[in-house]
């Protein structure tokens, strides 16, 4: 096939759109910050001009190489071929793997920089090589929650940058990319939005929209600066576009969605968006639509038009263009950063010691109105409700329309699955369980074991297989990603009804009795992490005692639930009788009056233990064991 060179394609310069970027972003930095005033002199404590235009300049650089880098990686592991069909690594995934070395590189230098710049700008001192500066220094990165958070990110991007150097196999380039991916949870504990009333929401808010809009822009700016590698073939370019879209589409969801939720945080009210911050934020918005428009000209133009030289032009002229106006939004973003909003950013002092504690009041005592009145919504666990409910539904209907039925039972257990996560993590249980520990047990065994159980029941697996098309390039697809534990030689093992048993049972005991079950209470980042935890341990047992095809339950996965039930009934009376609360401490500081009260409650968890573990598993059991009689008789 005759290779199309980039003057003749409309593709960009890798040089000329690497400039074009930063002109577009200093511009917008420049503006903006002139706009705010964020950068002018100080009256009390001036760090000096270096300090005050360095640091949002540093921020704006960060946010665009960790964008740039994240997307990269992410177009290496799901969009290009890792070798051509003679074996050679592919020039185009080359191209972006060297693109992320790069970007990589650039991200840990800004993360070191903002590190020394926010630093002197807290304290108001221009940056110098003093023996007293960097001893101060060295203390801000230890000990301040600002210097060790950006201290994270930048030992964060160093590893990822030497990853990006050294690995090209898909496993260690996705491994990597996730990797990268966690720099938004330390990022979005510091934001913007991070000292509103709800701080936990307004935290799981920026993260979804720092991981959208860096997928969204690092993808696009990589796609860029690599068109002269994809235009040499047109099946390649539809190939990557088409994939790329589906991604891109699904980031651009994300960052609306949570940018209009952070907006709602931080502004307080319609009369918010008259003010320096809200003029940001309409700007940052209406650029956001104007990019949603052209990456729906993209897909557009994808359908049929990638054959022809015009369709090609045309397809990298609006990649140009998006790619500018991102750069523009991601230097207002770090203008916004350090712009006051008009709601403050810090609340009023915690006056109550469950406030202390875990950063809300107590909430009022539980009744059946309770149940359905209380409401902490998680926007991390609804972005990912909404997102595998859109999938599967999706599927069942590609499968409906190629004349193929589908149990409606099946998406009735889907959709139940993800209705109660939403609820435990959002709802009541949500609000009451950092201060009722039988509220925790119950949520926590829900997500072990119910909430597993009635999505592996749904079959996504089977539903997968049957309308996804297996890749054969060695690109990380969703069939790829749902088939990788399975075959791998962990999944192989804890396929054993036996081994996930033995695996849930043990997980249970370490968490409760280490000090891991008070750190799940304290801290936001442990509360995700349990959910996220018990998610995957109850997906593994679903797995193994359910099995992932039809007629895969057996004999083994029954006494398994029955098992487990019968060490949950023994965990109840152990915990009825027990005189001294799990955690009791932390319990009893929460401001309650009432100690016998929080003895009760502790004993409370036990009858948890029954209604919200050992039923589910018998419930489990009995379908199996019903489902496996069935088929022995067939």
């Amino acid at each position: 096939m005759k290779t199309l060179s980039t003057r003749h394609t409309g593709t960009p310069a890798p040089r000329r759109l690497t400039t074009g970027i930063i002109a577009a972003a200093a511009a917008a930095l420049i503006i903006a910050a002139a706009v705010t005033g964020i950068a002018g002199p100080r009256l009390l404590a001036d760090p000096g001009a270096i300090v005050r235009w360095g640091l949002p300049a540093a921020t704006t650089l960060h946010h665009l190489a960790m964008a740039v880098t994240l997307g990269a990686l992410a177009i290496a592991a799901t969009v290009l071929p890792p070798a051509t069909g003679n074996g050679r690594p592919h020039p185009a995934r080359e191209h972006a793997m060297a693109v992320a070395s790069a970007a990589a590189t650039v991200w840990a230098l800004a993360a070191a920089s903002i590190l020394i710049l926010a630093y002197a700008d807290t304290v108001g001192l221009p940056v110098s090589g003093s023996p007293e500066f960097t001893e101060q220094l060295a203390f801000y990165m230890t000990n301040h929650t600002l210097g060790r958070t950006w201290l994270a990110i930048t030992v964060i991007s160093a590893i990822v940058a030497t990853l990006a150097f050294a690995v090209r196999s898909p496993g260690a380039v996705t491994a990597t990319a996730l990797l990268a991916a966690t720099a938004v949870v330390p990022l979005s504990l510091i934001g913007h939005v991070a000292g509103s009333d709800d701080h936990n929401g307004a935290v799981n808010a920026l993260a979804l929209h720092l991981l959208g809009a860096s997928l969204w822009t690092g993808g696009v700016i990589t796609l860029g600066l690599i068109a002269g590698k994809l235009t040499a073939g047109t099946d390649l370019m539809r190939t990557a576009l088409a994939r790329f879209s589906i991604m891109a589409g699904t980031a651009f969801a994300l960052v609306v969605a949570s940018g209009i939720i952070n907006t709602a945080y931080r502004i307080g009210g319609w009369d918010g968006l008259a003010s320096t911050y809200g003029s940001l934020v309409i700007f940052k918005t209406s650029a956001t639509l104007a990019l949603g428009y052209i990456g729906f000209e993209h897909r557009r133009w994808i359908a049929g038009n990638t054959g022809s030289l015009t369709g090609r032009r045309l397809i990298w002229q609006l990649i140009t263009v998006e790619t500018l106006v991102l750069g523009a939004v991601m230097a207002v973003a770090a203008v916004l950063g350090k712009t006051p909003p008009p709601v403050p950013r810090v609340p009023e002092p915690p006056a109550t010691p469950a406030n202390i504690l875990t950063g809300y009041d107590l909430p009022p005592e539980v009744s059946v109105g309770a149940w359905l009145t209380q409401w902490r919504w998680d926007w991390l666990w609804i972005a990912v409700a909404v997102i595998l409910t859109l999938a599967y539904l999706t599927a069942v209907r590609r499968l409906r329309a190629a004349g193929k039925s589908w149990p409606w039972r099946r998406t009735a257990a889907w959709l139940a699955g993800l209705a109660l996560l939403v609820y435990v993590t959002s709802g009541a249980p949500t609000v009451y369980l950092p201060v009722l520990f039988g509220m925790h047990t119950a949520a926590h065994l829900l997500l072990i074991f119910a909430v597993p159980l009635l999505l592996t029941g749904a079959r996504p697996y089977l539903l997968a297989s049957a309308t996804l098309p297996r890749r054969t390039d060695a690109t990380l697809g969703w069939r790829e990603a749902m088939s990788a534990w399975p075959d791998s030689g962990p999944g192989r093992l804890l396929a054993r009804p036996a081994a996930a048993g033995v695996l849930t049972a043990a997980a249970l005991a370490v968490f409760y009795y280490s000090p891991l079950f008070r750190w799940s209470l304290a801290d936001h980042v442990g509360h995700e992490l349990m959910i996220s935890a018990s998610l995957a341990i109850g997906l593994v047992l679903a797995a193994a005692v359910l099995g992932t095809r039809p007629g895969s339950g057996n004999r083994a996965g029954v006494f398994t639930l029955l098992g487990l039930s019968a060490l949950l009934v023994l965990w109840a009376v152990h915990t009825a009788a027990l005189g001294q609360p799990v955690q009791g401490e932390w319990f009893a500081s929460l401001g309650r009056t009432d100690a016998a009260g929080v003895l009760a409650d502790f004993r409370s968890g036990a009858v948890a233990m029954l209604l919200a573990g050992a039923v589910p598993l018998l419930c489990a059991a009995a379908a199996t064991a019903l489902r496996s009689t069935r088929t022995r008789r067939l």
